[in-house]
């Protein structure tokens, strides 16, 4: 009878493997941290399938990311001096590593962050309904919305605000102080206010309420001869819907020509400049959108959604970007209208949003978009910021704004403003050519 040799061989890949996992874990076990051992064993899979993916032979240069990170604040786990706050550390880590891509518009948004991006796009938030800018160093109410908890507790434009709930907000970013303000519906929040005119600071208490974003405004700049202005602030899921509603308004007030102002607009939703642009488009090509394979998918109008075709003109400038740049290329393209103003930003970068486990998000820029004759809009730089190819939506008719324009609102300096309506203008009064018979 032959007799059965026992060998090590077959659990070799076995043990191997369990070494492999006992490397997640150890740490953690030495430590008693149960939670967080549990954690590292349900996400075993995730890592072990990163692992597969992305070690590379060192001998080549590679390096194994996930493997090295791991050993790294493994390291830190067992031999820095002071506690640490890994959540903050695996951020930094992964905000270093963005960085190094030198595209600003690849990011990493933290759970805080994501959610408040989230509720731009949305155009609802809760909040007490005031518009914010930073102005010489102050954090500077624009305008309290018309109706919102703001108005309705006594905030003015011009207002500077100097606390949120007692505590300073001097040298904070805009965005720092809106995360202070906003809220969940139905708590309170204090603003210390200093108000020109009035000797003492004043101290307002407001309730929180859900805000509906008013990113699109309509003006009647000329009354007898019909000539309307539409200013879009943002592209986001309520603009499209808001901009026919202003549009109505103004033809019930005789209009004959339309201003799409977009100047400070930053953009917004990629489908909703698609959307906005079909107002004006009835048919043709809004945007062409390059993918990384070089690949190109043209997005055209949506058939049946265009306005009647006043007579138009789009107002940009330098703040003017991305969604903006895409509504004014298409409009300049299909020959639907003429740009006034000045050069705008220049982005014409696509990002596209991927959510993480703990409710954070990065966003990755995965194209970038071309104006329906082929042009390439974006901007750009070398790693130190300097300006390489300036891009953009060049006007057809170029007018510099004035050094005396205050605010978007200044109407008194707005040159620009006051140009297009001198075009439009002409156009209206224009003599008609008689056709032959």
């Amino acid at each position: 009878m032959q007799k059965k040799r026992f060998s090590l061989s077959g659990f070799a890949p076995l043990l191997v493997t369990l070494a492999f996992l006992a490397g997640f874990f150890y740490s953690d076990l030495r430590t008693g941290d149960v939670r967080r051992a549990l954690y590292a064993a349900q996400t075993v899979p995730q890592r072990v399938n990163l692992a597969l993916q992305i070690e590379q032979d060192a001998q080549q240069g590679y390096l194994w990311p996930v493997g090295l990170y791991w050993d790294v604040l493994s390291r830190l786990r067992s031999h820095y001096y002071q506690p640490l706050n890994e959540k903050q550390l695996t951020y930094a880590a992964i905000r270093g590593m963005l960085a190094s891509l030198h595209d600003p518009y690849t990011r990493f948004m933290d759970p805080t962050e994501y959610r408040s991006m989230q509720e731009d796009t949305r155009g609802d938030f809760f909040g007490i309904g005031a518009q914010l800018q930073e102005k010489e160093g102050q954090i500077v109410i624009y305008r309290p919305i018309e109706g919102s908890p703001a108005d309705k507790a006594g905030i003015r434009a011009g207002d500077v605000i100097v606390e949120v709930d007692r505590k300073p907000v001097a040298g904070m970013r805009v965005d720092d102080v809106v995360k202070k303000i906003r809220g969940p519906r139905g708590t309170k929040v204090e603003l210390t206010i200093r108000r020109k005119g009035e000797a003492k600071l004043l101290h307002i208490s407001i309730v929180r309420d859900l805000i509906t974003s008013p990113v699109v405004y309509s003006y009647m700049e000329d009354e007898k001869l019909g000539i309307g202005r539409i200013r879009l602030e943002q592209f986001n899921e309520k603009c499209d819907q808001l901009l026919v509603q202003k549009v109505r308004e103004l033809e019930g007030k005789g209009l004959r020509a339309l201003i799409l102002d977009l100047r400070y607009n930053p953009g917004g939703l990629l489908n909703v400049a698609v959307d906005v642009a079909s107002r004006f488009i009835d048919n043709g090509v809004v945007v062409l959108i390059q993918e990384k394979n070089g690949q190109i998918t043209k997005l055209h109008a949506e058939r049946g959604r265009a306005l009647k075709p006043y007579p138009l003109v789009v107002l940009v400038n330098e703040w003017s970007a991305s969604a903006s740049e895409i509504v004014a290329g298409a409009i300049r393209d299909n020959k639907r209208g003429v740009i006034i103003g000045e050069t705008t930003f220049g982005k014409g970068l696509v990002q596209t949003i991927f959510q993480l486990q703990d409710s954070s998000a990065v966003a990755i820029t995965t194209a970038k978009y071309l104006t329906p004759s082929g042009y390439d809009l974006n901007r750009k730089v070398d790693p130190d910021g300097n300006e390489i190819r300036r891009g953009g939506i060049q006007p057809d008719i170029v007018v510099k704004q004035s050094e005396e324009m205050t605010d978007i609102d200044d109407r008194a300096h707005d040159v620009q403003l006051k140009k297009a309506v001198e075009y439009l203008r002409e156009k209206l009064t224009a003599p008609k050519v008689a056709s032959a018979l």
